[in-house]
């Protein structure tokens, strides 16, 4: 969260006329009058914990504020509960902010110090009010929040009122200009909430790196073949690999054999709690090498792959790999450890 608002300030840094949008939905909780918003995977075992393992409203402000942009605004709809059983002294929903920047719009989704509804769909009551508003691409950023303020206390017979705390005194459209003039900015927000409890995400699809060893055939000479391989992500749902086959005799043909591989492939990734299924094609260029009693002999030859597999429980790797040199055919069945991380 720390280099996500370090990378919105360097690019709003860019330029005096660019708007800055800043939206979270998740827990926040206040603590000695400090507002804190949990990040997903934190593991804050008491109150003390919070300045070091949550993340400061007030140091995003800050930073925010160093940008010297036109305006940037701040939606918070962190007004629940307070999802730790330590605290005493932690109020429920956020404090109101006491150094609010210049040219700066902060907007809770509730009063200070009162909880949100969750809503009964993918979003809370106050964003999927503010949702339908932010379509309108004629509506001043003030009357957004207006209107959805008003949308909010209606819908919840005013048990829930959002609270507008702005320091802007200009007018600024995110759709364009109304009228249908030249567009000057565009944001198209698709809120992401976090889970309702700290947790770590199941999600591996995105950039998926792996570690493994594993054990399988060929169905020709050598008929065993060992590998070991890593991958690294360069793109998301890919994979680029390199490793090693390490192959044993078939038969009463005494032959060795060891293989250096580089692939790049393109793969599908459809993750489930408990691992994913994965399929794809791509190329690369095999080096090896083949010990026969009369002697050693290597063989250089650029392939073409298709590979399908499944992992469980992010551990044990199952894949079926059909490879082609434009001269023959292998299949390659793998059973092994792997291990595959964000």
């Amino acid at each position: 969260m720390e280099r996500a608002i370090i990378q919105l300030k360097n690019r709003l840094s860019a330029s005096r006329e660019t708007y800055g949008f800043f939206f979270y939905a998740g827990h926040g909780v206040q603590s000695g009058g400090e507002n804190y918003l949990i990040p997903a995977n934190a593991d804050i075992p008491s109150e003390n914990f919070l300045r070091t393992r949550a993340f400061s409203v007030h140091a995003m402000l800050d930073e925010l504020n160093d940008a010297r942009n036109e305006l940037n605004i701040v939606v918070l709809d962190a007004c629940r509960d307070n999802p730790f059983g330590w605290s005493r002294s932690a109020g429920r929903g956020l404090s109101v902010i006491n150094r609010q920047p210049a040219d700066s719009i902060i907007v809770y989704a509730t009063s200070a110090g009162q909880r949100a509804s969750d809503g009964l769909g993918r979003n809370g009551l106050f964003t999927s009010k503010l949702l339908g508003n932010l379509s309108d691409p004629d509506m001043d950023v003030n009357e957004v929040f207006r209107r959805t303020g008003a949308d909010v206390s209606e819908a919840s017979g005013s048990q829930q009122i959002p609270a507008i705390y702005s320091q802007f005194f200009g007018t600024a459209y995110l759709g364009g200009t109304p009228g249908g003039g030249v567009e000057t900015v565009r944001i198209r927000p698709v809120p992401q909430p976090l889970p309702t409890s700290p947790q770590k995400s199941a999600d591996k699809a995105a950039h998926l790196w792996t570690v493994g060893v594993s054990a399988g055939t060929c169905f020709a000479i050598p008929w065993f073949v060992g590998t070991v391989h890593g991958t690294i992500a360069p793109l998301a749902h890919s994979f680029l690999e390199l490793g090693m086959d390490v192959g044993l005799a078939s038969g009463d043909a005494e032959v060795g054999y060891y293989s250096l591989y580089p692939y790049a492939h393109i793969a599908y990734f459809r993750p489930f709690k408990f691992g994913g299924a994965y399929a794809g094609a791509g190329g690369g260029f095999v080096i090896s090498r083949y010990n026969f009693p009369e002697g050693e002999v290597g063989r250089d030859y650029g392939v073409a792959s298709v590979t399908a597999g499944v992992n469980l429980w992010n551990i044990l790797d199952i894949s079926w790999t059909v490879r082609t040199n434009f001269a023959g055919v292998s299949n390659k069945l793998s059973v092994g450890y792997t291990y595959r991380f964000e």
